[in-house]
């Protein structure tokens, strides 16, 4: 393996669960506080519905530290609640989250889709997920589709993915992550160009 791409890969694999359990973080915290609020106590539970039993639209929350110190702030143009699923279906969902060394992860797709738990969320449409601070460039991940299983510390795209990192960029026609393994796999046609100063190397 070339030195340039062993280094990018294993960036990758470092950052890849961290960059994942925010955004899960994140997405199950507000459902939580969602779940928290619109859960009414009731003597005979009602039959679950296919059509969505509750809709926030334009809203926006925030999650601070036990400091004050904000550290996720998750928006959408619209969020219902699908009670035949129990899941939460998010329009144009936009997530930015800092850790306390200041590494920001944002992450944004045409619609995210929650469980109950955030033990899986979906990223579908144009997802972008970057990680970005310190003194590396930063590296952006690009799908129509991301699943991330947080527990698990995995993240998968059946659909093409890109992974960029300055010049350097990988593609390939779908992608795996393992974070408790650190193993990041492309699969199907990839293709990669690394740049390292004035150098580029093509990998097939």
């Amino acid at each position: 393996m070339h030195p340039s791409l062993r280094q990018f890969w294993l960036r990758l694999s470092a950052w890849t669960p961290i960059a994942l359990l925010a955004i899960a973080a994140a997405f199950s915290w507000w459902v939580a506080q969602v779940v928290m609020r619109a859960e009414q106590p009731a003597a005979i539970a009602p039959a679950r519905s296919s059509l969505p039993d509750y809709l926030l639209h334009q809203f926006s929350a925030a999650r601070y530290d036990d400091r004050g110190v904000l550290r996720a702030v998750l928006q959408g143009e619209q969020m219902v609640h699908l009670p035949a699923s129990d899941t939460f279906d998010i329009a144009a969902p936009q997530l930015r989250v800092v850790n306390p060394q200041g590494v920001v992860v944002t992450s944004s797709a045409l619609r995210g889709l929650s469980n109950k738990d955030g033990s899986n969320v979906q990223l579908l449409g144009d997802a972008v997920v970057q990680r970005s601070g310190g003194s590396q460039q930063p590296i952006v991940v690009r799908s129509a589709f991301l699943n991330i299983f947080p527990n698990q510390q995995i993240v998968q795209s059946n659909r093409p993915t890109v992974v960029t990192q300055g010049a350097t960029r990988f593609s390939g026609d779908s992608l795996d992550f393992d974070g408790i393994a650190g193993t990041v796999a492309m699969h199907g046609r990839v293709r990669g160009v690394i740049v390292t100063g004035a150098q580029t190397a093509l990998q097939p």
